[in-house]
């Protein structure tokens, strides 16, 4: 027997592919602003949301253009642009609790010709940039979602005519999915792809561009779903728009909102009067709401916010104001089988509405937190919104899953306090193959052990009534590395601890904290050094140790 000691720093790996229904998890949506979530840690893992959404415009960002021509590629612009440095950070520090989208923003509207053809010089840069984009700082390796374009409907279109290349769009969509497969392949990237965001489905019946992306959607084998704007005008939009794109176009894949809103519906009433509620709570009758929303601004800055209680009975004095929106969407997501869902999180000061005045759109009454008109709470986070806030938690609260981590031979679950204990734990693998356990009355976590490597799994909570409580299908993580490595990660109210890429020769292997032996789910790794000790069947041991960061 001979002892191999080997000391390395700890690597956070990703290599995940979800494809689940019936999750209707909730997220985070920065959207262009990808460099906020690494300042919102916090917050993020407070809110226990499991996704995070940004995007970013390629056009603006990383392309050459001259007289309505893509002419090159920024790419020092895209191995230094530090957003995306610090969106792969903040995926690093929150951990495989929390997955990642990004959506590639590519507007065709200020090209002389809209879309370039597959195969043409023009095509072929934004296909560079992109590939270039998901190299730079392990991007492919640290999202779980790609998104190929934001709102093609109304970024497709010639500014002068009005009219969109909805059949060079589609062609487009095609040949994207396809590179997109290929560099997977190559590079051993797990990331699902995505074609939208369409938005106004439901409204814009005339659109060319909008059957053109469902079309691609529904026929070609690499794309795993459709993501589906809804900024409504009234409430029951939220409905006809899901409605129109599973009963209407037949879309049975995954269904993503990565932004959903009632802003159109505020947004007629921002120069509106006070009345009656501004002159019995200090203000003026005649106020107008941008006026008072810069006042509130103002003191939330000046370290004297208003009360949220004041904000919300603002809100709530008015008849238009929808209230409740937040929940109304939530369950139309629920029926119509969504997958993710990701709202607006945070709203701070400045940014593009630094004043709002009587054109300003209400974009920002749809975050979760409030800090611009609420300041800060006395931990040091952002005010909650009291519009929006009580039906966020709710929702999570009631939840059946808190926290979900797959690994490559486990797959960790937090059940959340929605969840009903009587229910049984059904893991079916890709031979139909099944397994059932019971839940722990007394844990609140699961940890389905003995898994493979690289496979696709159905895990379900199945109801005494043989009724689905929660489905979700996975894959387990491939090995990526020819060497064994030690992992921990917050998952979570716990730290979970794992071996990754165990070659086929090893007869078992006991995880220690400061030399006492522990489990793969911790409350707390308390001590200083986790290690392994990994025997082989011929006896020799291996051990692997890192410190415990702090």
């Amino acid at each position: 027997m001979y002892m191999k000691v080997k000391a390395f720093l700890m690597f956070v790996l990703l290599f995940l592919c979800s494809m689940g229904t019936k999750a209707q998890e909730l997220g985070a949506n920065y959207n262009e602003n990808i460099d906020y979530p690494i300042t919102e840690i916090e917050m993020l893992k407070k809110s226990k949301v499991t996704w995070v959404r940004g995007f970013v415009n390629v056009p603006q960002l990383f392309l050459q253009s001259e007289n309505g021509k893509i002419v090159g590629v920024k790419e020092d612009a895209i191995r230094t642009h530090i957003p995306t440095l610090k969106y792969i950070q903040a995926k690093k520090a929150l951990g495989d609790q929390v997955k990642f989208m990004l959506s590639l923003k590519i507007p065709f509207e200020s090209y002389t010709d809209l879309v370039p053809e597959v195969g043409s010089a023009e095509m072929e840069y934004i296909f560079t940039a992109v590939k270039l984009l998901l190299d730079t700082y392990n991007m492919a390796e640290n999202i779980d979602i790609l998104v190929m374009g934001n709102e093609p409907e109304f970024e497709n279109k010639n500014t002068t005519t009005g009219e969109s290349d909805a059949e060079g769009y589609k062609a487009f969509l095609h040949e994207f999915a396809n590179r997109l497969t290929t560099w997977k392949q190559e590079n051993g990237w797990t990331f699902d792809i995505f074609a939208g965001a369409l938005n106004r489905v439901s409204e814009l019946l005339g659109s060319t561009t909008v059957p053109a992306v469902v079309s691609v959607v529904n026929t070609n084998p690499n794309v795993v779903g459709l993501d589906l704007h809804i900024h409504a005008q009234y409430i029951e939009q939220a409905e006809n728009d899901l409605k129109r794109i599973r009963n209407y176009y037949g879309v049975t894949k995954k269904i993503i909102s990565t932004e959903f809103s009632m802003v159109r519906a505020l947004n007629p009433y921002v120069a509106t009067t006070l009345g009656t509620w501004g002159a019995n709570n200090g203000y003026s009758a005649t106020m107008k709401l941008y006026e008072y929303l810069n006042t509130v601004a103002e003191k939330a800055s000046a370290g004297t916010p208003v009360t949220s209680s004041e904000f919300q009975s603002l809100f709530h004095s008015f008849s238009w104001y929808p209230k409740n929106w937040y929940t109304t969407f939530y369950e139309k997501f629920k029926q119509y089988d969504t997958y993710a869902i990701t709202g607006r999180f945070s709203v701070v000061p400045g940014g593009a509405r630094a004043v709002y005045d009587a054109s300003t759109e209400m974009w920002e009454l749809g975050g979760i937190y409030l800090s611009r008109y609420l300041g800060i709470d006395e931990d040091g986070l952002y005010t909650p919104s009291p519009l929006v806030y009580p039906d966020f938690i709710a929702i999570q609260n009631g939840q059946s899953v808190s926290r979900f981590v797959e690994g490559q031979k486990e797959i960790f679950i937090q059940w959340g306090t929605g969840v009903d204990k009587t229910c049984q734990l059904v893991v079916k693998d890709e031979s139909g193959n099944t397994t059932s356990q019971a839940l722990s009355q007394d844990a609140n976590y699961t940890l389905i052990e003995n898994l493979l490597p690289g496979k696709s799994y159905h895990i379900s909570l199945v109801k005494t009534d043989n009724s689905v409580a929660w489905e979700r299908d996975i894959k387990t993580k491939t090995k990526v590395r020819d060497f064994p490595m030690l992992k921990y990660q917050q998952a979570g109210d716990y730290m979970l601890v794992q071996v990754l890429n165990l070659p086929g020769d090893v007869a078992s292997y006991k995880m220690k904290m400061d030399g006492r032996e522990i489990g793969s789910v911790n409350q707390s790794l308390g001590g200083q050094v986790l290690s392994v000790d990994i025997t082989y069947n011929d006896g020799s041991v291996e051990t692997l140790s890192t410190s415990i960061v702090k």
